[in-house]
């Protein structure tokens, strides 16, 4: 199957990792192993959950002066667009921190779908959404993250899940994982090779 469309993570993907959830959550006043931020604050009062917001929306905005791009990430997504590939976003972050990312680093992305727009990783629906968007179908498409979520949320929506092996807990994730990276650039080199094998089983069948 031709791989056509490419979606990314942001944070600890597109971006070097930032984030101390667990002092997060302290902040928030949930232990501080107390699992996803998100889901935590969906059980709160409306009072808790204001001010759990604006603390997460602090970090947010701090990781987003500070970011830096990981290795290759540039390269990567400007390859990709040259070659026609289509390029999204999924993030648990707020889409206006991802577009903010964009600006600071020149990127160029073709959508992003982030909390705000529906159901976050690991549901499926923002890859079934970029997908549609990109008239393209999941299993034309590589998701790439850094977190159990990504390749759940891929695994569920039928797409192919990648994990970039940038951190300590990679090993933990990386049985949910179709490929294995260490950069962004092995991306391209993924895509040349399912894509070289497709156009030879098409080949073959024509010739046939």
């Amino acid at each position: 199957m031709t791989i056509r469309a490419v979606i990314f993570d942001l944070d600890g993907t597109i971006t070097q990792p930032y984030f101390d959830f667990d002092a997060i959550r302290e902040e928030i006043g949930l232990r501080r192993d107390g699992g996803p931020i998100l889901e935590a604050m969906e059980g709160m009062t409306a009072q808790e959950r204001r001010r759990a917001e604006l603390i997460l929306h602090a970090h947010e905005e701090r990781a987003v002066a500070a970011s830096q791009l990981n290795p290759g990430a540039q390269e990567t997504i400007s390859e990709l667009l040259a070659r026609g590939i289509r390029v999204g976003i999924l993030t648990r972050n707020k889409k206006d921190n991802a577009q903010k990312v964009a600006a600071k680093h020149g990127l160029g992305f073709d959508a992003i779908v982030g909390r705000e727009d529906g159901p976050v990783k690991p549901d499926a629906f923002g890859v079934r959404r970029l997908c549609d968007r990109f008239g393209v179908d999941p299993s034309e498409t590589l998701l790439v993250g850094d977190y159990l979520f990504d390749l759940l949320c891929a695994r569920s929506a039928g797409a192919i899940p990648v994990l970039i092996t940038n951190h300590h807990q990679a090993d933990e994730f990386a049985h949910h994982a179709d490929f294995q990276i260490n950069e962004l650039t092995e991306i391209l080199q993924i895509i040349d090779r399912r894509n070289g094998m497709a156009a030879a089983a098409e080949e073959e069948t024509t010739d046939a």
